[in-house]
């Protein structure tokens, strides 16, 4: 079956309002952006702005295609209701089933959670940077199996509570390969991609793979740095695609011709045990919350933005290749041009917490070499210049003092005796225990 689409892979319908919403990604040089609306089902605008290659000079056009990051989840997500569907695996199985490595603790983890994010496991992404790696660093599949399954516990227990976490979307692709003898890739192909005829996309767990019509990725470090992904990694990540596919993507919400019963689950949030709604608005790899459906993806100097507004019916889908390009908001703003509501405002920052003075018994408490068995990495405290600093993997961070302990970068930590209780945002309670040969 062919679906008749008529997404062209050129420019269509420019608009001058959009126009300037992408100026600052238009100008010579400079990385930029791809973007596609539909409204009321019908392709309004796809249009590329600045260079996909700066290097080769080459345009972004609607053609090109992107690392889609984390938008890639929503396709992970259908991809496991359709095995569901087809007798493979159920969403309610216990993520040992499927994956007997995990500990023992996980036993009361389901696919469902993991998918919603209330599985409560450390993310690993964050346990990665915490070993010293970074979005630069190539990751593969059985290490960071084996990390997550080093982890002695969760962040909270399975139900309680939610989490963004990256393992849980691994975890679930793992289950799902297992249980259909097929890699992500070839099932997505099967019943996603090749049924809506988005022949630019697919799941890559190979980085050195060629990718024609790519995006290279860039971050502004004192001009623009190329930064490829280095993942060999899926299910959290790992799909390529352009805005001629992800628009077809998008028609297929409202016309179901492709997993029509299916789609409905992906936006509509889940509950906690105790039957609250999941915080947030996460659904299976779309959030679903005031007015809009939406997720964004961010790694290796892409950033993405997948954007519904159903009272309005409008689309947006929104690709850049530079690294923290504010896609939700390009992506808002691009919707409001065509009759959606303004976007949401941007949070109030935090108000700042004074930072407290240390004293010389304090650092030297502290100072030390540390170990932890789930991450098997050393972390070293050191003294510097009249303050702390913590070293991880030949980098140093200066560590500061708080009121409710101290903080390294994006580090908590809590010292106790010997051991040093850590964390990083989507991994909290990491041990490290201070080496026998320094302890007090």
């Amino acid at each position: 079956m062919r679906l008749a689409y008529a997404l062209v892979s050129v420019t269509l319908c420019a608009n001058p309002e959009v126009d300037r919403i992408f100026a600052p990604y238009a100008k010579p040089g400079s990385p930029g952006c791809a973007v596609g609306v539909l409204k009321d089902g019908k392709t309004v605008l796809s249009k590329g702005y600045g260079l996909a290659d700066l290097d080769q000079n080459i345009a972004i056009s609607p053609k090109t295609r992107f690392y889609m990051a984390s938008v890639s989840k929503q396709f992970t997500s259908l991809a496991l209701l359709i095995a569901e569907k087809e007798g493979k695996l159920r969403l309610d199985d216990s993520v040992r089933k499927w994956v007997p490595e995990m500990p023992a603790y996980a036993e009361g983890i389901t696919i469902r959670r993991m998918l919603d994010h209330t599985a409560g496991l450390r993310d690993y992404l964050a346990l990665w940077g915490m070993r010293g790696f970074s979005n630069e660093s190539v990751l593969r599949l059985g290490p960071t199996l084996d990390l997550i399954a080093r982890q002695t516990a969760l962040n909270y227990p399975a139900g309680s509570d939610y989490s963004y976490s990256n393992s849980g979307y691994l975890l679930a692709t793992v289950a799902l390969e297992r249980a259909t003898g097929k890699t992500l890739a070839q099932w997505t192909r099967e019943k996603i991609h090749a049924p809506l005829e988005m022949h630019a996309s697919r799941f890559q767990d190979d980085h050195g793979e060629p990718v024609p019509d790519r995006a290279h990725g860039y971050h502004r470090r004192n001009g623009f740095k190329t930064v490829d992904v280095g993942f060999d990694l899926v299910g959290s990540g790992g799909m390529y695609s352009n805005i001629d596919d992800m628009l077809k993507w998008a028609r297929n919400f409202d016309e179901k011709t492709v997993a029509g019963g299916l789609l409905e689950p992906l936006y509509m949030p889940g509950k906690l045990a105790d039957g609250r709604p999941t915080p947030g608005g996460y659904a299976l790899g779309m959030i679903n919350k005031d007015g809009t459906i939406s997720h964004a993806g961010g790694a290796s100097g892409y950033s993405t933005f997948f954007l519904r507004v159903p009272a309005a019916n409008v689309t947006v889908v929104c690709l850049c290749n530079l690294g923290g390009a504010p896609v939700a908001e390009l992506a808002h703003r691009t919707a409001a041009v065509f009759g959606a509501p303004a976007g949401p405002a941007a949070p109030a920052r935090p108000k700042a917490e004074a930072v407290m003075k240390w004293n010389g018994e304090e650092q030297e408490k502290l100072a030390g070499s540390y170990w932890s068995e789930e991450l098997e990495s050393v972390w070293k405290i050191h003294s510097k210049n009249g303050t702390l600093w913590l070293r991880n993997a030949g980098e140093d961070i200066r560590i500061e003092k708080y009121k409710d302990g101290y903080r390294a970068g994006g580090y908590t930590l809590q010292l106790a005796g010997d051991r040093l209780e850590a964390g990083a945002g989507r991994a909290r309670g990491i041990v490290f225990t201070r080496r026998a040969a320094e302890s007090r």
